[in-house]
Formats: structure tokens, sequence, C-alpha cells
């Protein structure tokens, strides 16, 4: 037992200068909201190997007092040669979370990013993942040719293609990963402003589309959609008419080709819709990422300014230049 004035017990209580339980619960809480649910999960994963280190290495810590620095550098060499420097770094980045969360000044430090650089060059063969291929003007002219512009089905694919495409997004800012849609999430009818020619107000002279949550825009974002070749604007147009979109339903969904009930058109679907359509011309099978990729690439190559495609993409920093492909047609065309 814990003898009066004791500071054993208090040493292992969280600091929270007075606050009540219930007050401090919810201050974690939104601060827990300020990150994606998928990078929570990295992070807590992060956090278990740590600790699974620990026990091997029989480390002690302490939750309640910050890891030391070089327990951190010895953590991070024991992944050189095991796993790929990215995932070393979204390890370290997941214990660096923890620390903010609990009021903990991080020991990072020059040493650790030495370390951690040499876990990158040491990163075996098998870590290493080939380029992501981007998704390519010809292809959406393919899928464009054999997707049924009478099956409503087709029509909001080819839709949902042409705006993901131009408009440099993630898939899950626009489609549902189950038939369950997420309203609080995902676009509705009456988040889309169409152009005056494309059937819009006659003031109008660009395309929007109000996105409620993206990756990093938690309370929502506008994103334009401009002309193309393939235009996105009518191609919206035609799916609303196809498949008698009402304001309060689901942007992208699509009628039952019998029974005429409105389905979310999921992410699944989508890819395999159009990985369907590719692969019946010999071309690999793509993901969702290689819409985003190839739209950048894509503006880029048609020569729009570097930052306004940064800005079209809503790209918070210089990372988007990682997935430029098609480098020598891009350089030649900004010479």
């Amino acid at each position: 037992a814990t003898r009066p004035g004791s500071t054993r017990h208090t040493a292992n209580m969280p600091r929270t200068h007075g606050l009540s339980k219930d007050t401090w619960r919810r201050t974690l809480l939104v601060h827990d909201q300020g990150i994606a649910k998928g990078t929570h999960k990295g992070y807590s994963s992060a956090r278990a190997h740590f600790q699974q280190w620990c026990c091997a290495e029989r480390v002690r810590i302490t939750s309640r007092a910050p890891v030391p620095e070089p327990i951190l550098c010895a953590y991070a060499a024991a992944m050189a040669g095991v796993c790929a420097g990215g995932t070393a770094r979204s390890r370290l980045a997941g214990l660096h979370f923890w620390h903010d969360r609990q009021g903990l000044a991080w020991q990072g430090s020059p040493r650790l990013l030495r370390i951690l650089k040499a876990v990158n060059n040491a990163a075996p063969p098998s870590t290493r993942r080939d380029e992501r291929a981007p998704v390519t003007e010809a292809m959406l002219d393919e899928a464009l040719k054999r997707l049924d512009p009478a099956r409503p089905f087709d029509v909001c694919v080819a839709a949902a293609m042409l705006v993901c495409f131009w408009c440099q997004l993630r898939l899950g800012e626009i489609l549902s990963l189950t038939r369950h849609y997420d309203f609080d999430a995902l676009p509705t009818r009456k988040g889309l402003r169409l152009r005056a020619d494309a059937g819009g107000a006659l003031d109008r002279v660009t395309s929007a589309l109000w996105l409620p949550r993206t990756k990093v825009e938690r309370n929502g974002v506008w994103i334009w959609i401009a002309r193309h070749h393939n235009d996105p604007s009518y191609a919206l147009q035609d799916h609303i008419r196809v498949n008698k979109i009402a304001m309060e339903d689901p942007l992208f969904a699509y009628r039952h080709d019998d029974s005429g009930e409105l389905i979310a058109l999921t992410k699944s679907a989508f890819l395999g819709r159009l990985n369907e359509i590719w692969s019946a011309c010999g071309m690999q099978r793509f993901t969702g990422h290689s819409f985003r990729i190839g739209g950048t690439t894509a503006l880029l190559r048609a020569g729009v300014d570097p930052e306004v495609v940064k800005m079209a993409g809503r790209w918070k920093s210089d990372s988007f230049l990682r997935y430029w492909r098609a480098l020598d047609q891009i350089i030649s065309a900004h010479m």
C-alpha cells in the first residue's frame, strides 16, 4: 500500500492539472480526431511494435517519461536490413505522436535521423516496390469507348473516373467503401455546382464540388472542375440525368438495372469495372491512387504551372513531386 504523502501513485497519474477525468478524456478524444482513422491505427501498431521490441531487449519504459534518445536510436537501428526505410520512419512517427499525446518531450536527434537514413539504404530488395503506374488519358478514352452509355452503372463509373482523374482526387474522397453511404464524409448532389454550359447557373464558368471531408481537410473543401477534352462536367450532367440523382442523394450512385433501386458506387465496384476493361486490352491492373498520380502527371505534361497543379490537387507540401511520371515530357512542356 502507498503511504500517505507518498508520490509513488501520483507519479503514474496523467498530468491533467486539476481537470476532471471526463474533461481530459474528451480533450484526448478531440486531439485524436486531428488525424485520420487509418493513420491512428498505424500509430497504434507502431506503439505495439515498439513495446514488443522493448520486451525482447528487456528495456524498461514508463508511460510517464519520454523514451531516452539512445533507446530510440537502438530501436531504429534494429530495423536495418529488416524493413523498408518508410516503415521505420512511420514507426518512429507513431512514437512521436504518442509522446505528443502524453505531453512528453520527444528525444529525437540528428543521430536518430542519420540512423534512419542508414536503415533506408539497408532496406532489403524485397521491400522496395516499383513505382505505381499512372492512369493515362489514353486509358480514359479506352474506358469511355467500352462503358455502355445506356447502362446506369457504367454512366456512373464514367463520371466518377473523369472527376477523380482531372481533379487529382483520392478515391475514398468520393466513393464509399461499402453500400452504407456516409453522408458526413462523401459528396451529395446538392454539393455540386455545374457550370452554365453543362446545365448549371448562367453565371457559372467553372464547375465545383463540395467534399464534406478529405484525408487532410476534415471540415470539407471545394474542388474545381475545369474543362477538358473528355469533360467531367458533361459526364456529371449525363450521370445525373440517367440515374435520376436527387439533391439529397449520394452523388456517385446508380440505378439497379431491374429494380431501379439507387445503389452507392463502391470503390471495389468502380475499380473492378475499369480493371475489367483495361485487362481486356492487355493492360495491368491499377489501384485507386493511380488516378491521383495520373491526373497530376497529365496536367504537368499539358504545361500547367506546377504551382497551379499543387493548388488544384490540394497538395500541402512538395510531396507531389515524387509522383511525377513521364518526367522527360513534363520537362519539355515547361522549357
